[in-house]
């Protein structure tokens, strides 16, 4: 295996957001390279469920430019838990407060520039409240719905979930907790 050797570290990019780092590093072999890593906060994914019903969201991107039907998702604060934030972003986004969360995972989020974790989480025991989306959600109106598990597979099959994040979040769940 190659190991690494940093020689030089610097920040070339930062935002709210993100952060770039333009490292310059040696090879076992000597050789010199460069790479940029992409650095952001690591962030949480939420499978709420009732029974055989999936919670998702309907969530305008911009980056995508159209509206996503997507897993309950957000980042993890400075300073909180995967958990907290997994609990307070299913509030924020979807008006759900679960009894019960269960740690599924977690896995690279985009492992060929970054170090960005995303932490899977099964939420049960709903109940449902009044609830007002993020302030900040710049993305537009995020709507609620449910899904019978068997509606889940078929939108993904068909291509209508293609999400990265709920993709992944939702073989944790089959393979974790649909046995």
């Amino acid at each position: 295996m190659k190991k690494w050797k940093t020689i030089k570290s610097k920040v070339v990019f930062d935002c709210k957001y993100l952060k770039i780092v333009e490292e310059d590093f040696l090879l076992s072999d000597k050789k010199s390279d460069k790479y940029f890593l992409v650095e952001r906060l690591d962030f949480v994914v939420i499978i709420a469920r009732n029974g055989n019903n999936l919670y998702l969201i309907k969530q305008s991107r911009y980056t995508t430019k159209i509206r996503l039907i997507e897993f309950v998702a957000g980042a993890i604060e400075k300073g909180e838990t995967p958990l907290k934030a997994a609990k307070r972003e299913l509030e924020e986004e979807a008006g759900i407060k679960a009894k019960k969360f269960q740690s599924l995972g977690w896995y690279w989020a985009n492992k060929g520039c970054s170090k960005q974790k995303g932490y899977v989480f099964l939420a049960e025991n709903l109940s449902f409240i009044e609830h007002r989306p993020d302030e900040i959600e710049s993305e537009g109106e995020i709507e609620t719905v449910s899904c019978k598990l068997s509606e889940v597979r078929k939108m993904i099959e068909s291509g209508k979930i293609k999400d990265n994040d709920s993709l992944a979040a939702f073989s944790f769940f089959m393979l974790k907790c649909n046995s």
